[in-house]
């Protein structure tokens, strides 16, 4: 992506449907690179559409895309967590979680708020460095109801496959929109502040119960998660694979980088003044909601000038659309000539950030 053509899609093309509301549920998809990233109180995008959030007084963990899969299951990556700091006495605001939000019109078929909300089925591998009793939760936030489902690790540092029922919420609200239409959570452990009664829709936002284990006690721990499926009806099917390209472009919608791992031009752009030229950048795919675009760095890049390549000293963005924005390119050194073009590049192993996440 971003080289000097643009491609402007009116819509987004993606190849037929599937059943599973969970993208990238896989963890192939990795836009961002994510290797070895440490979060202590931190709350991040980590393998895309997936969030993982650490709220601890004493632990802290490390996030990675892992090929450490269950034999034989058809996949290739997992969602790692690593326990770099264990927290043995949780306080009542502890949390750590992996997370996915589903936009809310991906989700009306579902007839939240009536009664023939549809019961779903959630399927997924997982590995965990306890055994016992473990918990998943979906969480409506228009409705801001929650349920909670308890199921059990057999045995510990051993993947296993696990599959949970949701009824349909009769009460509940979905708003047709492009916001948050649910969260699915996978809690690593939880304080008393968010445990609640398992198997039955009920107010507020709560992910775990008092039975769950600790995953962060010890810090050899680590938690795998793969295979994740969520659909519709009472009985778990096999996983929907999908190719590399249909879960890449999906998960566009929410996040898009370009990645420069040597030098490229971004784009043509005029020259508004001897110290300002701009550019229209438009993504690969129309995002959910308005983008915030960001540059690695700002002076990361330079323009052609009548003496050669300059170095731009600042890099903004605005008239921000669905489709893309602006990118103006400021030179303090005034060398360029108003009115006409200059070419723009941008240095080596510098990127820029499309991001319309829910």
């Amino acid at each position: 992506a971003g080289g000097t053509e643009q491609f402007r899609f009116g819509s987004n093309p993606i190849p037929g449907g599937s059943k599973n509301l969970v993208m990238n549920g896989a963890m192939t998809v990795n836009q961002r690179g994510i290797s070895a990233l440490a979060l202590d109180g931190a709350n991040q995008y980590t393998v895309d559409r997936w969030r993982v959030e650490e709220a601890t007084s004493a632990g802290a963990i490390q996030v990675n895309k892992s090929t450490t899969v269950p034999a034989g299951a058809g996949f290739a990556s997992s969602l790692h967590i690593d326990v770099t700091t264990a927290d043995t006495s949780l306080a009542a605001g502890d949390y750590v979680l992996i997370y996915q939000t589903i936009e809310a019109q991906n989700l009306q078929h579902l007839a939240y708020g009536n009664a023939a909300a549809k019961t779903l089925s959630l399927s997924f591998w997982v590995r965990s460095p306890k055994s016992g009793t473990h918990a998943v939760a979906l969480f409506s936030g228009d409705g801001s109801r929650h349920y909670i489902r308890e199921y059990t690790v057999t045995s510990a540092d051993t993947y296993e496959y696990i599959t949970v029922t949701f009824p349909g919420d009769a009460s509940g609200t979905i708003n047709n929109d492009t916001g948050a239409g649910f969260d699915v959570y996978f809690p690593l452990v939880t304080g008393s502040t968010y445990q609640n009664t398992a198997d039955t829709w009920a107010a507020g936002q709560d992910w775990s119960t008092s039975s769950a284990v600790n995953c962060m006690d010890n810090a050899a721990n680590n938690f795998y998660l793969t295979g994740v499926q969520l659909e519709v009806g009472s009985v778990a099917t096999d996983f929907a694979h999908e190719d590399y390209g249909t879960t890449l472009h999906k998960c566009k919608r929410y996040f898009e980088r370009w990645s420069f791992p040597a030098v490229k031009y971004i784009a043509t752009a005029f020259v508004y003044s001897t110290g300002l030229a701009v550019a229209s950048l438009f993504c690969e795919v129309v995002k959910r909601a308005a983008p915030t675009i960001s540059i690695v760095s700002a002076t990361g890049g330079d323009f052609l000038t009548s003496g050669g390549f300059r170095a731009w000293t600042n890099a903004s963005f605005d008239d921000i659309t669905l489709e893309g924005g602006r990118i103006a390119l400021s030179d303090s050194g005034s060398g360029l000539s108003a009115d006409g073009a200059t070419a723009a590049r941008v240095d080596a192993n510098n990127h820029i950030d499309f991001s319309a996440e829910l």
